[in-house]
């Protein structure tokens, strides 16, 4: 019985505490360059970052769902070598400040969030072939800002590989954030 009363007051606080949040739908999304790092191979690649933003807690704070999806492919042909980078998570995230709605008047903000992500990194050289395969859990963060009255920003990620035998896998991105903020 004391756990279901704990249990209720636990929904009412929540209720409560939601009064002043709102459903609001609204769509965010940006581009860049990232690098994509792990103990067995590293690439570079482009990020395209679409959320769909579900709950507006604030006038500046706001709940999404999205992805960061990098792809990656560079080649060297003097001297063969080549890499690839395909990095796809499923995140939900808090952002605040600048660039969490797309209304908001901040100069500065952030984000941070987890989720699930899948990783392929791979490098072909002159010394050998190096490659790694990782999903599991995914941390992510970031800031967003203007620099030079550009909305920029800068994204970095960990994915906690769960698959034997291969390593984790951290990610950096330079984005610019589209849209009108």
């Amino acid at each position: 019985m004391k756990s279901l009363n704990k249990l209720f007051l636990l929904a009412i606080i929540s209720f409560l505490s939601l009064q002043n949040s709102y459903a609001q739908l609204s769509f965010s999304h940006s581009f860049g360059a990232s690098i994509y790092v792990s103990s067995l191979a590293a690439a570079p690649g482009l990020m395209y970052s679409p959320r769909l933003n579900f709950l507006e807690l604030s006038d500046e704070t706001s709940l999404s769902v999205g992805t960061h999806l990098g792809l990656g492919f560079s080649y060297n042909s003097q001297d063969g070598a080549g890499s690839f980078a395909l990095d796809v998570p499923l995140v939900a995230e808090i952002n605040f400040g600048h660039g969490a709605l797309p209304d908001t008047e901040s100069n500065f903000g952030g984000f941070l969030g987890l989720g699930y992500g899948i990783s392929r990194i791979g490098s072909d050289a002159t010394f050998g072939a190096d490659y790694n395969e990782a999903a599991g859990p995914v941390f992510n963060g970031g800031i967003r800002t203007y620099i030079w009255d550009r909305p920029l920003g800068l994204r970095a990620s960990y994915l906690i590989n769960t698959k034997e035998g291969y390593a984790n896998v951290f990610s950096l991105g330079l984005f610019y954030t589209l849209g009108e903020y």
